[in-house]
Order: structure tokens, then sequence, then C-alpha cells
């Protein structure tokens, strides 16, 4: 019987499968992309929901902002829908934890994509959620090594792990400030930390790649952004 089912399933995923690329050869895949949307938000934001209710009451790991780096054991939040991707959510309107329950915050390369007044909410959200001593890690391009950099010898805004080519110092320094309209703020370590501190964290300090007050975030950071990263913690 439960070969029976399973292949009953099979079948039917196969008949959906043909009927999709039937349907894509008539309408083409961005026409047929704009009519599923829809339903595909609505079950991420029905998943989502779900999620939420199931959740503990306290000590959560939650990945803010994750984009296509999915933690195992953490809740990976984003605004965009993917499979790795457990919570559905637009930060800057707010966190939809209750407050308290996380004891892990990471929040890696996101808050340059949020505009300055968005950033200052989120923070104040992070430490609302955040239990007494829990601690909130931040990572984003560091503007000072950038600028040092340009006044310097230069020799940072030519570093091999930069994907893109940069003809000119100046050049290099608009990538990182506008990466094509996606970033909206940047910084470094005194104007992050005066940001976490007005949200009314308690303790912030500069860490180095790999190292967290928190357990659960000691040897997390992703190596490929370590080169041009700026790392603060933040402790309720």
């Amino acid at each position: 019987m439960h070969s029976e089912a399973t292949q009953k399933i099979n079948q039917s995923g196969s008949l959906l499968q043909k009927v999709k690329q039937a349907v894509i050869g008539i309408i083409g895949r961005d026409n047929a992309n704009r009519l599923a949307n829809p339903f595909y938000d609505w079950a991420a934001q029905r998943r989502t929901r779900k999620r939420l209710l199931a959740l503990p009451k306290s000590n959560l790991l939650v990945n803010l902002g994750c984009g296509p780096r999915g933690l195992k054991g953490w809740l990976n939040v984003d605004m965009a829908r993917a499979l790795h991707i457990d919570i559905v959510w637009n930060a800057t309107h707010g966190l939809p934890f209750a407050a308290e329950s996380c004891t892990a915050i990471l929040n890696e390369h996101m808050i340059e994509h949020i505009a300055k007044e968005d950033a200052e909410k989120l923070l104040q959200e992070c430490w609302r959620v955040l239990q007494p001593g829990g601690v909130l890690r931040i990572s984003t391009p560091d503007a000072e090594l950038y600028l040092r950099s340009y006044l310097g010898d230069g020799e940072f805004l030519n570093h091999p792990s930069f994907e893109q080519k940069a003809d000119t110092r100046m050049d290099r320094i608009n990538m990182m400030m506008r990466e094509y309209g996606q970033h909206l703020w940047i910084y470094d370590a005194e104007s992050l930390s005066r940001l976490l501190t007005k949200a009314g964290f308690a303790s912030v300090v500069r860490q180095s790649f790999g190292i967290s007050q928190h357990p659960a975030m000691q040897g997390i950071d992703y190596e490929i952004r370590a080169f041009e990263s700026l790392y603060v913690e933040a402790v309720k």
C-alpha cells in the first residue's frame, strides 16, 4: 500500500511538471512566473505563519537577512522566498518574534542594504527581541578600510578577492558604497557603534573574523567576505 501511494504521488508530481512546462512553452517563462508569483507568495506566507506559531519562547538563534546563506539550526529570515528560508519577512517592518525570545541574532552584510532610518528601527527591534545578555552580531563592508586605502597605497582596493575589477580607486569606492543601487548606507566602526548604543545596547565591541562573545556564533562568519568586513557585536 505504501509503495502504491508513493507511486501515485510521483505520477501526480510528474503530471504537474508536464503541465507547467506546457504552460511555459505557450506563454513564456517570464509570464508564467508573473502568474505563479501570487500563489508562491501566499504559500511562503502560510509556511511562515505556521513556523512562527510553532517557535519556542526563548533561546532562538536568528540568521537575519540570510540571503542565499542559510545556517543549520538557525531560523533563516529573509524577505525573499527560497527553500532554505524559514521565515519570509521584511525586516524593515519590525521583527515577528516575541520580546526577549532570542539569544543570538546574526546579521551578515544586510544592514548596508537598508536606509539609515530603517537600520535604526531594526536595531531597536533586535534589542527588543533579544534576551538579557543576548548578542547581536553585525558584519558589513568596512568603510574606513576602503577610505584609508583610497588615501594610502590603494593596495586593498585591488584585493584579489573582489569579484569585479575596478579601473580606478574611485570606481572601487563607488562599487562598495552603491553596489549598483543595492547599498543605501555605509558604516565604519564609530557610526555603527553609535547606532547600537542609541538602540539601547549595554555593551558594543568591535570583533574579529570568527570570534564572538556568544558560543553559537564562534567561527560562523562567511569567510569569503572576511577581507572587507567590519564585525561589531552588541550585548543587551
